[in-house]
């Protein structure tokens, strides 16, 4: 024992006790600066990622915008292409179909009026073509536009059945369009682009059928109007019916296939039905035949106002032509188009008076106002529009009646049409001009006008 009293071991054993502690401390530190340096990495790693990812997603972003701006340039490149190449094909077939019309209905031998017939029909099925593709276009672009205006449906009904009646009697097919059931009043819809769903279904069901007939009947229950249409004819191959409704698609796709067409009308229909709310689908028929069923949102029309749509009966619309020698000015630079369109309204005793050019034009009609101006839209000196405008700007500092103005053009697209209304335009008539458009357009004008009078 030492002079203390104290067991000689305890300084070893404090002594050791103390290094431990140090040591174990010591690796601590150590254990946590290395977490300490492991978290730091860890945090630096996600550090450059987020940097990366907002790198990632600057260039991802700048990319998608780039790629937008591009499709939106080639889009507009692409409607800026079909209307110029519209207008081009439609300007020749203007008077390729007016004067085949005008041709058709003269005093020819059977042979020659065989030759100008198929003249007709071949140029309305290059017509047929043309509104397909700008059709299919302008929904792909979403830019096929509706309207939403009250009609009478039983009077609509009528106008369809017209359409196609004859062309049924030429294969001795029964055809009819009935009218089941609606109600009492105006109904709210497109029917010109109701009126384009029957005009696909219909010339397609008459197409196939060689037997029997085709019965379009449309029916109006609650809020919905529904188109159907039954024919007799082979009906669809069930291998074949997954693809109707597909642009350019044909149930018969070999070179030897009897009937023609692109495929359009169906595609075209099934998206009309859709944009207005709608659908149109297929059922088979037993034991054969088709039947085509769309159906769309309907409105009933409240409102207590004139609505009238131009008439859709021929004879009534001649008669408002004929009972009047009516003056109309007609503003058209191509000769072959003046030329069509005095033929085409030869038979109604107008007074026509042409001018080349829209400045022309308000020189006329304010030197003594016409009862009704037919506007072409691309003239030289002065356009159409110009030339409508001063004629509007005209009447109001004059006091004067408005003077109907119908836009005689081959600018047909939705866009250019609305355009034209805003305009100063009352109503539009695509070329190539069917004879029974726009004197339908022309009565619908008239009848509440007076003879215009003579001087400003």
């Amino acid at each position: 024992m030492n002079a203390s009293g104290g067991s000689p071991s305890d300084g070893r054993v404090s002594r050791r006790r103390y290094e431990r502690e140090k040591t174990a401390r010591r690796e601590a530190e150590a254990l946590l600066e290395a977490k300490s340096r492991e978290l730091w990495e860890v945090n630096e790693q996600l550090t450059r990622q987020t940097a990366n990812l907002e790198d990632a997603v600057r260039w991802r972003t700048e990319e998608l915008q780039t790629a937008k701006a591009l499709a939106e340039t080639a889009s507009a490149a692409k409607s800026g292409f079909l209307a110029m190449i519209s207008h081009e094909i439609r300007t020749p077939l203007n008077g390729v179909l007016g004067m085949a019309t005008v041709l058709a209905e003269s005093d020819l031998p059977p042979d020659q009026q065989q030759m100008a017939n198929v003249i007709l029909q071949s140029g309305r099925v290059l017509l047929d073509l043309l509104n397909d593709v700008l059709d299919l276009s302008k929904i792909e672009a979403g830019k096929m536009e509706m309207e939403r205006r009250p009609f009478d449906l039983a009077e609509w009904c009528r106008g369809v059945e017209a359409l196609f009646a004859a062309r049924a009697a030429e294969k001795h097919l029964i055809f009819a369009v009935t009218l089941e059931t609606a109600p009492s009043g105006r109904v709210v819809s497109d029917p010109t682009r109701l009126q384009q769903v029957l005009a696909n279904l219909v010339p397609n069901a008459l197409k196939f059928t060689e037997e029997g007939g085709v019965h379009a009947r449309v029916a109006a229950f609650g809020d919905r109007l529904y188109l159907t249409v039954d024919d007799s004819g082979p009906g669809v191959p069930e291998d074949k019916r997954d693809a109707l409704f597909e642009a350019f698609v044909q149930t018969d796709t070999s070179i030897t296939r009897k009937f023609g067409g692109t495929g359009l009308g169906l595609a075209i229909s099934r998206q009309i039905c859709r944009i207005l709310g709608g659908d149109l689908t297929f059922a088979p028929r037993v034991p054969h035949g088709a039947r085509f069923e769309a159906w769309v949102p309907l409105e009933i029309d409240r409102a207590d106002r004139d609505t009238r749509a131009p008439s859709a009966d021929p004879e009534q619309a001649a008669r408002v032509l004929t009972d009047h020698p009516w003056r109309i000015l007609v503003a058209e630079d191509g000769m072959t188009n003046q030329k069509v369109l005095r033929l085409l309204l030869r038979p109604y005793g107008l007074e026509l008076e042409m001018v080349p050019n829209g400045a022309e034009a308000v020189e006329r009609h304010c030197a003594a106002p016409f009862d009704l101006i037919l506007m072409d839209v691309n003239m030289p000196q002065m356009d159409g529009l110009e030339a409508a405008g001063l004629i509007r700007a005209s009447e109001q500092a004059h006091d004067l009646p408005r003077v109907p103005i119908i836009a005689l053009t081959a600018n047909a697209m939705t866009h250019q049409v609305a355009d034209y209304l805003r305009q100063g335009i009352d109503a539009h008539v695509a070329k190539p001009v069917k004879r029974d458009v726009l004197v339908a357009r022309m009565a619908h004008l008239l009848p509440s006008r007076p003879a215009a009078a003579t001087g400003p």
